[in-house]
Order: C-alpha cells, then sequence, then structure tokens
C-alpha cells in the first residue's frame, strides 16, 4: 500500500478507489454524449453550429481524458512544512500554521478529509485521502492520526 509513511513524519497518500471509478466513467460519458448527439443530427455542421460539432467533440473527448489523468494521479503529502496537495482541479501547498483543521466527512458511503484554512469560507479537500468506507479508508485516517500535525488538527467528528 503506498499509503504508508516513507520517513518519519512523512505521510503520503495517493488516489483511492472512488478516482479510479470517476477516471472510467468520465470517458464512457463523453462517449456517450457524443453518441447522443450524432445519433441525433450527426456530427456534421448546421449554420446554427457556432462551432464543428466534430471539433466540440474532440474537444470534450482530449477534456475527458484530461480530467481522467488527474483523478487517477492525485496526490497528498503531509510533511513537516505542510501539506502539498494535487486534486482532480487544483494543486495547493498549505503550511501547518494556515490550517484551521482536518475535518473527517462522511458523504454517501465516502470517507472524505476537508481542509480548513484560516480565514477563508471556501474549504478544499484532500482528494487523495477520499476512500469508499472500510478497511483502506480506516488505513488513510490511521495514517492521518499517526501524523503529529495533522493528529492535532484532525475533527472527526459526525454530525
Amino acid at each position: 500500500m503506498q499509503n504508508r509513511p516513507s520517513h518519519p513524519g512523512v505521510v503520503r497518500l495517493s488516489a483511492g478507489p472512488p478516482a479510479w471509478v470517476l477516471a472510467a466513467v468520465l470517458p464512457v460519458a463523453a462517449v456517450g454524449l457524443i453518441w447522443f448527439r450524432s445519433a441525433d443530427s450527426g456530427l456534421s455542421s448546421t449554420p446554427s453550429d457556432p462551432v464543428s460539432p466534430l471539433i466540440m467533440a474532440v474537444v470534450t473527448l482530449v477534456a475527458v481524458s484530461v480530467l481522467a489523468w488527474r483523478c487517477v494521479t492525485q496526490r497528498a503529502a503531509l510533511d513537516e512544512d505542510g501539506l502539498h496537495c494535487r486534486n482532480l482541479t487544483m494543486s495547493y501547498h498549505l503550511e501547518w500554521e494556515r490550517i484551521e483543521r482536518l475535518q473527517l466527512v462522511y458523504r454517501g458511503g465516502l470517507q472524505i478529509i476537508e481542509v480548513r484554512v484560516h480565514g477563508l469560507r471556501r474549504h478544499n479537500r484532500l482528494g487523495a485521502a477520499t476512500r469508499f468506507l472500510g478497511e483502506e479508508a480506516d488505513a488513510v485516517l490511521d495514517s492521518l492520526r499517526a501524523h503529529p500535525q495533522a493528529c492535532a488538527l484532525l475533527d472527526e467528528q459526525q454530525f
């Protein structure tokens, strides 16, 4: 399992099964949308189309491929300096002093870690820590509990 610390005080998390499922579903949905459009009126351009449907199909497939790649390459590293995270749509680095708390949230069979930052109303997610409930989710949670700074900020209250 890649979610074990390689150095004392360092926790590395990689994408979990929810990311792999999303990476598989995105291309299928994109191909379905393109097929639906082509079955309806073909991919030929009409005078009312501002952009050719064929070009839109190619752009859709490229965008979905990039998102699917970002899904499976999500990662997070918690070290002495702070939290380094690459999620589906963004990457960020936060020093421990800026983090208010790491909040454990359960949503629809998923365990999600939300990062609350001092002075920001918006919160980020540790996408690499998102797991289906079960053994693997517990292992990720145990690795966060083993990290000194993350353990001090971890809020496991359920509402």
